[in-house]
C-alpha cells in the first residue's frame, strides 16, 4: 500500500508541479513588487520500483530548475531562489528515507524537445535544502503531497548519496495553457503560463541500492513558463498567500 501511495504521489507531482507553480505565481504574485515578470522551470521524475520476484527496493528522484521556494522546518520567512533541486524517495526492505537537496545546474540536462534529459550528481548533507524545497513562488505544492514524509528532509539517507538517471521519451508530448488574474483593494495580478509534459521511460543507479533500475512507464520529462504582470502592493487584508 505505501509503494503504491508513493507512486501516485510522484505522478501527481511530475504531471502537475510546473503547471501549479507557474498558476499560483500568475494568480497570487508571491510577494513581488509591482512590474513585469517571466519565469521559466524545467523538471523531470522517475519512479523505480521493484519487478516480479525481486526484493522490495527502488527510489523515486524529482528534480526541478528554476523559482524554487524553501520553507524553514522550525517556522519563518520562506525564502525564494533560482536553483536546482532534487527531491528523493528511497525504500528498502528495512526501511524508508526521504531528502530534498540543491545540486549544480550542470548536473541536470534536459533537451529543448524533452525527449531526453540526464541526471549525474551526488547528494550530500552540504547541499541539502534549508527547509523543504519546492517549485514555485507563492506556496510549496510537493509537501502537503508528501504529508509526512516531508517532515524530515533527510530522514533515513546516508550522508552522501551518488544519483545517475537517464530519460528517454516517446515522441508524446502534451500542453497546458492557461490565465490567472487576481484583484484585492489596489493591487492586482495578471498572468499567463504554458506547462508541457513529455511521457518518459528511465533507466537509474543509486549508491544506495545494488544493480541498476528501469521505469519503463513511470518517468516524466516537463518544462514550464509564465508570465506576470503586478500592479499595486498587496495588502495583509487580501486573502491567501501572497
Amino acid at each position: 500500500m505505501f509503494i503504491r501511495r508513493l507512486v501516485l504521489v510522484f505522478s501527481i507531482v511530475v504531471c502537475g508541479s510546473l503547471a501549479l507553480a507557474a498558476a499560483a505565481l500568475a494568480a497570487g504574485g508571491g510577494g513581488l513588487a509591482p512590474g513585469q515578470y517571466s519565469f521559466a522551470d524545467t523538471s523531470a521524475n522517475a519512479f523505480f520500483g521493484y519487478g516480479k520476484g525481486g526484493p522490495p527496493e527502488g527510489f523515486s528522484v524529482f528534480v526541478n530548475r528554476g523559482l524554487n521556494t524553501f520553507e524553514p522546518e522550525s517556522g519563518g520567512v520562506a525564502t525564494v531562489s533560482r536553483s536546482t533541486i532534487v527531491q528523493l524517495s528511497v525504500y528498502t526492505a528495512t526501511g524508508y528515507g526521504f531528502g530534498c537537496y540543491v545540486i549544480p545546474e550542470t548536473d541536470f540536462v534536459v533537451s529543448s524537445n524533452l525527449q531526453s534529459a540526464s541526471l549525474d550528481t551526488t547528494l550530500t548533507t552540504a547541499n541539502m535544502c534549508k527547509g523543504f524545497g519546492a517549485p514555485g513562488v507563492s506556496q510549496a505544492t510537493v509537501p502537503a503531497l508528501v504529508g509526512n514524509a516531508a517532515t524530515a528532509p533527510s530522514a533515513g539517507l546516508p550522508p552522501s548519496i551518488t544519483v545517475k538517471v537517464t530519460w528517454t521519451g516517446n515522441g508524446v508530448t502534451s500542453t497546458m495553457k492557461g490565465k490567472n488574474s487576481f484583484e484585492c483593494l489596489d493591487y492586482s495580478t495578471d498572468g499567463s503560463y504554458t506547462a508541457l509534459t513529455a511521457a518518459a521511460s528511465a533507466a537509474g543507479t543509486i549508491s544506495m541500492l545494488d544493480g541498476s533500475f528501469t521505469a519503463p512507464n513511470n518517468a516524466l520529462v516537463g518544462s514550464g513558463s509564465s508570465t506576470l504582470d503586478i500592479s499595486g502592493y498587496r495588502s495583509a487584508l487580501c486573502p491567501g498567500k501572497g
